[in-house]
């Protein structure tokens, strides 16, 4: 299933890319509860857990970044496995600067594909739980930057 949005953040360019590569936020965004560490600048590996309709899934987690371009551009490939199923995907990453100062919109695009048990959840149901999950996992990368932000401001 592909997925195409932009999401807005009320930051500039720097401060979202440093957001977007932080393994802390990465583990704090992410549904359910996950783990993720940073083992080389390209890659982080980790695991989560979380649920999808009646089904609770964990998979332990390989993430990789290719094409960086610091600050603008990146493409993450993810491959997950666990005793449900395998998870594999991949996400372009774009961020420009918006029309106001101060705010960066991130356009993104991905895929995301399932096998195993997890699969028979239904297309349907992981589909309409995955752009709900991004949703509020860009969502809650969204509060983190706002707090960041204003912990950096001078008082």
């Amino acid at each position: 299933m592909i997925v195409e949005g932009m999401y807005t953040f009320a930051g500039p360019r720097e401060a979202v890319w440093a957001l977007l590569l932080d393994a802390d936020v990465l583990a704090k965004t992410m549904p359910g509860r996950a783990v993720i560490t940073q083992v080389a600048p390209d890659r982080y590996e980790g695991s989560m857990e979380f649920g999808i309709g009646p089904v609770a899934v964990a998979f332990d987690l390989v993430v990789t970044l290719t094409d960086l371009v610091a600050p603008r551009q990146y493409t993450m490939t993810i491959d997950g496995r666990g005793g449900l199923g395998v998870a594999r995907g991949w996400a372009e990453v774009t961020l420009n600067d918006g029309g106001t100062a101060g705010v960066t919109t991130m356009n993104y695009r991905a895929d995301l594909q399932v096998s195993g048990t997890i699969a028979a959840v239904g297309q349907r149901m992981l589909d309409s739980a995955s752009a709900m999950l991004l949703r509020q996992g860009l969502d809650a990368m969204g509060r983190e930057l706002d707090r960041r932000l204003a912990a950096a401001k001078p008082s």
